[in-house]
């Protein structure tokens, strides 16, 4: 499946809960938050809300990246990148596609 790109707040949740992630922050950097499953979260990771995480989103204009199986948040240039790097569709076009 082809990479997709959202700053939309509701897609993002939606394909958390699709994988049962939640937003996690590391203790010493505040900055340094990410998904995480269950299994996923690491000692030195606390929970927080959906507010924590979108900041960043906000403030360093980050995207989220992703397919059915995984996703990340990356600046816009990484994600032009990635979806230039996509698996041409069956027109010859790139067939990931941006919100």
């Amino acid at each position: 499946m082809p990479k997709r790109a959202t700053t939309d707040h509701g897609e993002i949740i939606h394909f958390a809960g699709r994988h049962h992630l939640f937003p996690v922050v590391r203790r010493d950097d505040a900055a340094a938050i990410r998904l995480a499953s269950r299994e996923d979260v690491t000692a030195d990771e606390v929970r927080v809300g959906w507010p924590a995480y979108f900041r960043p989103f906000i403030d360093r204009k980050l995207v989220f990246v992703y397919d059915e199986t995984s996703g990340q948040a990356v600046t816009r240039a990484e994600a032009d990148a990635i979806q230039a790097a996509a698996p041409a569709g069956p027109a010859g076009e790139a067939s990931a596609s941006a919100t």
